[in-house]
């Protein structure tokens, strides 16, 4: 169920979680472990598509949550969908996909090159309680007019990734809000319980 998380962006929303449950394997000839990850429905289409080329999942991913995004943005007088740059080079990029697909069921304009990240380190992969992602994301095109933005994302964990693109967004002028909505969290990120 979508759950309510703050951040720099005027409001914002998790739709569900990403793995419901990871049991340990083994450990492979490198040392590296495996495990047994359940998923949730949407949790599935995103890993599916992300790890086994399924890019089709998009429009499956737009589906499920479009019902509660359209409840949701319905006031809001959302401008544009703009998707969190991606880390990882990929020749299909999967969020931009999923950007496409929203865009299609909500009837909003996409642009995937208005924000890029600069820095090819995965925010996941540096300390948790240290995370500083200042001047990692720019945004390449500026506004031409009054604008709210809906910035999609595909997993949540610590925020940090997109409080910088809402903060990078909110230095334009002529944006006025900045929405977010995740498709998943992972079990550690910082949720509240309330649900909506």
């Amino acid at each position: 169920m979508p759950t309510c998380i703050k951040g720099l962006w005027t409001e914002g929303y998790v739709f569900d979680i990403y793995v419901t449950s990871s049991e340990f394997c083994y450990n492979d000839v490198f040392g590296n472990p495996h495990f047994d990850n359940k998923y949730s429905s949407i949790g599935k289409l995103l890993h599916d598509m992300k790890y086994r080329g399924n890019y089709d999942n998009g429009n499956s991913i737009a589906d499920i949550c479009s019902g509660f995004l359209r409840d949701w943005i319905k006031d809001l007088n959302i401008d544009i969908i703009l998707p969190v740059p991606p880390t990882q080079k990929r020749i299909i990029q999967p969020m931009f996909l999923i950007a496409e697909a929203l865009s299609s069921c909500l009837n909003i304009p996409y642009c995937t090159d208005v924000l890029v990240k600069i820095s090819e380190v995965p925010a996941k992969s540096m300390v948790k309680e240290s995370k500083n992602l200042s001047g990692t994301i720019i945004q390449t095109k500026p506004a031409k007019r009054k604008c709210n933005v809906l910035l999609v994302d595909d997993v949540y964990d610590t925020g940090s990734t997109a409080n910088e693109c809402t903060s990078v967004l909110r230095s334009d002028p002529l944006i006025n809000n900045v929405y977010y909505f995740a498709l998943v969290h992972t079990r550690t990120a910082d949720i509240p319980e309330v649900i909506v």
